[in-house]
């Protein structure tokens, strides 16, 4: 069926005549009368009964112009839509762990209120992992530090983060690796901007970690350092949400390594009614 025959139904089972079908849909009288007779051809039920100058509904034709009518609905619904283009629909969002933990739960939950038939499909990863993923199509924006420049990309910085060297209760003040005293450091996989940025300063003072534990989460990094597993990076807002942040030191990392940029990235020309929308939010 096309949507050009449900449109022709609709209108003889209202009008019960061709002529003024016609008239609505500007067509020819014939080429309505041929429309519902391929019809009842490709169903093989007869949709209409005909007398004199009138077309009387059979029960089948009535049944087929109720789910033509909701059909016909949301033909104009979708379109409308994706002319104006605001927001709503699936909305798929990558961002950093500690992001999704701290600064974004208010401006989702604004926008949420505001646009509620926007479908926030929401992911944390790390910067490499969620940067791949955007240009191969899989998010329509990521919030991430340390993006590489690419032209196929727009951005906007939207948070300045603070980060901070962790260690176990008690450690004595951080300025350089010589003054560490548990030589591991748990971080993320590679690809975490964060363990780039740890590593470049260790390499600032040409000196090395001992041994690199991988963990998964904050949380895993900020309970591992407190049990006295080594140290650790992360920005200072997570730091402050730690509940038990009091078997825990932080200490300030120095230069531009312990001040992070957080960009929200799009494809460019691909500016969508929902990633606008939280952009205006941020």
């Amino acid at each position: 069926m096309e949507i050009v025959e449900l449109k022709t139904l609709i209108s003889l089972v209202e009008t019960g005549s061709v002529t003024i079908t016609a008239k609505e849909l500007n067509r020819v009288p014939s080429a309505i009368t041929t429309r519902i007779q391929q019809l009842e051809s490709n169903l093989g039920i007869q949709l209409f009964a005909r007398e004199k100058k009138r077309l009387i509904a059979t029960s089948k034709a009535l049944e087929l112009y109720e789910y033509a009518c909701q059909i016909i609905k949301l033909v104009n619904t979708a379109e409308l839509n994706i002319k104006v283009d605001k927001p709503g629909g699936k909305f798929r969002l990558g961002a950093l762990e500690s992001m999704a933990s701290t600064r974004l739960p208010a401006p989702l939950a604004k926008m949420h209120e505001d646009h509620p038939t926007i479908e926030l499909e929401l992911t944390t990863g790390i910067r490499d992992t969620l940067y791949s993923a955007l240009i191969n199509g899989l998010y329509d924006a990521i919030l991430i530090a340390d993006a590489p420049i690419d032209e196929r990309l727009e951005r906007r910085a939207v948070f300045q983060e603070d980060l901070i060297i962790v260690a176990p209760k008690n450690h004595p003040k951080i300025r350089t690796p010589n003054d560490i005293n548990c030589p591991n450091i748990l971080v993320f996989k590679e690809g975490c901007s964060y363990r780039d940025r740890l590593l470049d300063w260790y390499d600032s003072f040409n000196a090395h970690p001992k041994r690199i534990a991988e963990v998964t989460s904050y949380h895993a990094i900020l309970g591992g350092v407190a049990s006295g597993m080594g140290i650790g990076i992360v920005p200072k807002i997570m730091f402050d949400q730690f509940a038990n942040k009091h078997l825990l030191t932080a200490h300030t990392i120095e230069g531009s390594l312990g001040r992070v940029q957080i960009d929200f990235i799009w494809k460019r020309g691909l500016l969508s009614a929902n990633t606008s929308a939280l952009l205006n939010y941020l």
